[in-house]
């Protein structure tokens, strides 16, 4: 597509592998393995979006709050799929540093929104 800047296409590039190894691998993969690329998808494709408007964030936590502000509050982007963004980063977060593990269905269910949230980006970035 003409006029993609080529920081956004570098960032949605890397949110569809994300996705993709996470679509291969769930149901094989341990779940936590699963929704750590599922989130990371989210979250470059969160990137993506926040660079068309020239903002970055250097952290995790720091890029979901900007997103929030940029495009959640004026109501750009839907609320369901900016949640469940939140949940996966927290489900990634227990899954890697407490060793509470996600289920095989969060797992599933977060490769599915991860789909629908990238799929949301596309649309918006139109």
């Amino acid at each position: 597509r003409a006029g993609l800047s080529p920081r956004r296409e570098s960032f949605m590039q890397q949110a569809r592998d994300r996705l993709n190894y996470a679509d291969a691998i769930l149901g094989t993969a341990h779940p936590a393995v699963v929704v750590s690329a599922a989130y990371y998808g989210m979250l470059y494709a969160a990137r993506a979006a926040l660079s068309e408007r020239g903002e970055f964030a250097k952290t995790h936590s720091g890029t979901w709050t900007l997103f929030s502000q940029v495009f959640v509050a004026p109501g750009e982007f839907d609320q369901r799929l900016s949640a469940l963004a939140r949940r996966a980063k927290a489900a990634r977060e227990e899954g890697d540093y407490e060793a509470a593990p996600p289920s095989p269905e969060e797992a599933a269910e977060f490769v599915t929104g991860t789909a629908q949230f990238i799929a949301a980006i596309e649309l918006m970035l139109a």
